[in-house]
């Protein structure tokens, strides 16, 4: 029987899958499935050599947060398989650590404080993209800002939830405006 190693990063998800040639046990050519797959938690902060010392330095004030967050947004590319059945979107940490550090502590949609603090001993609040992802929606910090999870789910679930979505866009671009950009 044929073995390899193997080594367990994780659960990942299938983007899509396309049909290649590729050599099977023997050496004979014939079709092989080729699964493109993410990360299952690919709504979550990317972990790669850039992001890990972005992690690291804890002490950047905002405005060099914002710096890498823009920069972070030319980056962050959409995952989408060839036969997808849904697409996975990778999101920036970058983007995630500024819009948090640009709310300090305090939901940008109804202004109360955060609900709770984190075991990180961070105040708790959600990244909000004012477009989806699968929309088109940039993750881009002049789009995204941090919002109480019941703010969260009333612009995604409420009756009002577009009339918020809107006021929500309009405070960013002001703070964002203020920001110099």
């Amino acid at each position: 029987m044929w073995r390899r190693a193997v080594r367990f990063l994780g659960q990942f998800e299938c983007a899509g899958y396309s049909i290649e040639a590729a050599p099977d046990r023997e050496g004979n050519q014939r079709s092989a499935i080729v699964f493109e797959l993410v990360p299952s938690s690919a709504d979550e902060p990317v972990h790669d050599e850039e992001h890990l010392v972005d992690e690291v330095e804890l002490d950047v004030d905002l405005a060099g947060l914002r710096a890498r967050a823009l920069e972070a947004a030319q980056a962050t590319p959409q995952v989408v398989g060839t036969a997808a059945r849904r697409s996975l979107y990778r999101r920036s940490a970058a983007v995630r650590r500024y819009v948090l550090a640009r709310a300090g502590g305090i939901c940008e949609s109804c202004n109360g404080p955060a609900p709770f603090i984190t075991v990180q001993g961070e105040p708790y609040l959600e990244p909000h993209h004012t477009r989806h992802l699968s929309d088109g929606g940039p993750d881009d910090p002049r789009f995204v800002g941090a919002v109480c999870p019941s703010c969260h789910r009333e612009i995604h679930q409420g009756l009002h939830g577009q009339a918020r979505n809107k006021a929500f866009i309009e405070m960013i671009r002001r703070k964002e405006a203020a920001s110099g950009v």
